[in-house]
């Protein structure tokens, strides 16, 4: 019960005196609009009465006639705007005119005129209000206080139009375009807008900007473990650092090249000193300008005090970007570590208007954390991860970036995350990004093999790629026990085991499972060219989960309306090249064979057509483009054992790169090279003018 009160008498004075009827508080906001000086306190008044009578505003603000009398009253402070230039400080005329327009006006609502108020302040003024908060910083908003808005508009830096409309278009009552209220979120995170970055990253994002992420490592036997993966694990962390320094500048420097000025490092791929160490790489002056040196496990001795720092540093900025995960992973790692205090979401402000944001994978699955990021308006997001999947985060990020149109990335690490009692391949997605230009504003890229290599984003375009960079074993990494030492073999066979650990890291070993096949078919489409028989090959594109980047057959998994494989395979080629299933004619079909990567069992369609048609769109979402190359050419290279004769395959610049070849792909034209044999000559007709 409160102090002084008095069930028999009633309320004391001091109860009463803080309740106001709305004429009382319309003349408080009057009194306080007539003494502030700060445009940014005054929008602050304005704003909470907004807040509190959003219903009165909702029913009046698209009445023609009460926006007809707005202007009305509007007029008087307009006109001293054009007369008294904006300054940092409300001169006395027009805190005076702002004072007098909140008299009530015939029907009109003191609302109202208080939104409108709220938007003169925040249009005519908002040059000023970074500087308010710049004073206040590091700024912690409680619930109702005002928060920074990022001003820049997307499209400014994009060449295609945002999936969905620019935030900034949104019709909130409790925000202008430059400022909002904090709500509730605020009570459950240490929301803190930090601007001591505000001039150092101005023109950070620009429509030249390029966005990547590196991703070191092949597989968890790269990483100090506990042998039971149920057991909790700490620390986690790179086996053999001076390697794994050695490959991270590596592709730091591969990045830089490629034009990419903000880098961002996957989760744990680093130790405290080596990420402090990366700190040379934005010292320089064709290094990043932003570099997310990943994240490491540190503790100060005491097993209580365990954590998962990020790190970042800024050119011109001396000391390091902060972030503490505050949400342990559970699966499939058990990380034993024990976040300190409130969870706090930092928020780095640019002049531009950009709030850059880093937060440590799992950070990103907690709904309330996305949404408190979305109300303090991220919209350059960054994200060491180290997940098996990157699945469970494209909806958060989506919401992210269709509310704050924001650009998200995220680099994940390693990639194999095979279990030990499930010797199938499983290679999760290396790197997801987050942009308003994608069709569904995230895009998960995925890589040919597990090699190191690295991701890169253009601002401007939505243009995703994956690079694998070979990264040559130095003398800091350990032969694998038991084995040879590497210089007794000769290079071909060096050769051969680092292509086979790139491709089939696991298959190296007899699944210990029953599989499922799922039945599917390509089709196979030769026609004539002048050297012999061509087949056509799509080139699939980069960011896709499955063979990204190869040279494959159209195909895919039968449908329940299919009747058979060459259904399947007609309707697959339609589907993804626009294929006239009308315009081949079939040759017959191989015997099925497994696809162990994909679990599909494939039955290659041969068919032959004169003139391939086309009488759909190709989807640009699964191929980059179609190719039709010679049989023989594949075949001389596959059969080809002389180095020297491939060489002179290789340097003729028709012939194709076999690297790029899927493994079942590769198994049908070889099978074909046979079925042809002598019979590969080049067609007459198809080189004769006589003939054409």
């Amino acid at each position: 019960m409160p102090t002084g009160f008095d069930p028999n008498v009633g309320p004391c004075s001091p109860c009463v005196a803080r309740l106001q009827s709305p004429a009382e508080r319309l003349e408080t906001l009057r009194e306080r609009v007539l003494e502030q000086t700060d445009p940014l306190v005054t929008l602050t008044h304005l704003l909470h009465l907004c807040r509190d009578e959003h219903q009165v505003l909702w029913a009046q603000a698209t009445d023609p006639r009460m926006r007809a009398m707005l202007a009305t009253i509007l007029r008087p402070i307009e006109a001293i705007a054009v007369s008294h230039p904006a300054e940092s400080t409300l001169d006395t005329p027009t805190r005076s005119a702002l004072a007098q327009a909140l008299i009530p006006v015939d029907s009109v609502a003191p609302v109202m005129i208080a939104h409108a108020l709220a938007r003169f302040v925040d249009e005519h003024y908002g040059e000023f209000l970074a500087d308010s908060f710049r004073r206040r910083s590091p700024y912690q908003p409680a619930v109702g206080d005002p928060i920074p808005l990022g001003v820049p508009d997307i499209r400014a830096v994009m060449d295609m139009r945002p999936t969905a409309p620019p935030w900034l278009l949104a019709n909130r009552l409790d925000e202008t375009r430059r400022v909002r209220l904090a709500g509730g979120w605020a009570t459950q995170f240490r929301i803190v807008f930090d601007y001591s970055l505000f001039d150092a990253l101005a023109d950070l994002v620009t429509i030249d900007t390029i966005i990547a992420t590196c991703h070191p490592n092949t597989a968890l036997t790269e990483f100090t473990l506990p042998a039971d993966p149920a057991q909790p694990a700490f620390p986690i962390r790179p086996t053999n650092v001076r390697q794994q320094h050695r490959i991270l500048d590596e592709l730091i420097g591969a990045a830089a090249d490629a034009g990419a000025s903000i880098v961002v490092l996957p989760e744990l791929c680093v130790t405290e000193s080596l990420s402090r160490r990366l700190q040379a790489w934005v010292r320089r002056p064709d290094g990043p300008r932003l570099l997310v040196a990943g994240s490491y496990h540190h503790s100060d001795g005491s097993p209580r005090r365990r954590r998962n720092t990020a790190i970042a540093w800024v050119r011109g900025h001396p000391d390091p970007l902060i972030h503490e995960k505050h949400s342990p992973a559970q699966h499939p790692i058990v990380e034993d570590i024990q976040p300190q205090g409130w969870p706090e979401l930092r928020v780095y402000v640019t002049a531009a208007g950009w709030h850059i944001v880093m937060a440590i994978c799992r950070d990103l699955l907690n709904p309330q954390a996305v949404h408190a990021l979305t109300e303090a308006g991220a919209n350059l997001v960054l994200v060491p991860a180290m997940s098996e999947r990157l699945t469970p985060f494209t909806g958060q990020i989506a919401h992210l970036v269709g509310s704050s149109q924001a650009l998200v990335a995220v680099a994940n690490n390693p990639a194999d995350w095979a279990d030990p009692d499930n010797h199938a391949v499983h290679r999760p997605a290396r790197a997801l990004f987050g942009h308003p230009g994608l069709g569904q504003q995230t895009r998960l890229v995925a890589s040919a093999d597990a090699a190191a290599g690295f991701t890169t984003m253009h601002v401007r375009s939505a243009l995703i790629g994956w690079t694998s960079t070979e990264v040559q074993a130095g003398p800091d990494r350990a032969p694998h026990s038991g084995s040879p030492s590497p210089a007794v073999l000769p290079q071909w066979a060096q050769s051969l085991a680092a292509a086979m650990a790139r491709r089939y890291p696991q298959l190296t070993q007899e699944p210990q499972q029953v599989v499922t096949l799922r039945p599917a078919a390509v089709l196979v489409v030769l026609t004539s060219g002048p050297a012999g028989p061509r087949v056509l090959l799509t080139e699939r594109a980069t960011d896709l989960r499955d063979y990204p980047g190869r040279l494959t057959f159209p195909g895919g998994g039968q449908d329940s309306g299919d009747t058979g494989p060459i259904d399947t395979a007609l309707r697959e080629a339609a589907e993804e090249i626009g294929l006239n299933p009308h315009s081949v004619h079939l040759l017959g079909a191989l015997p099925a064979m497994t696809d162990p990567e994909s679990k599909f069992l494939v039955t290659p369609v041969l068919t032959w057509c004169a003139r391939p048609e086309y009488s759909g769109p190709v989807n640009l979402a699964e191929v980059a483009s179609i190719r039709e190359l010679d049989v023989c050419a594949f075949g001389t290279r596959l059969s080809d054992a002389n180095p020297a004769q491939q060489q002179q395959h290789s340097n003729s610049g028709t012939e194709p790169d076999l690297n790029r070849l899927g493994a079942l792909t590769a198994t049908v034209i070889d099978i074909l090279s046979g079925l042809l044999g002598a019979d590969t000559t080049p067609d007459k007709s198809a080189t004769d003018p006589a003939t054409t």
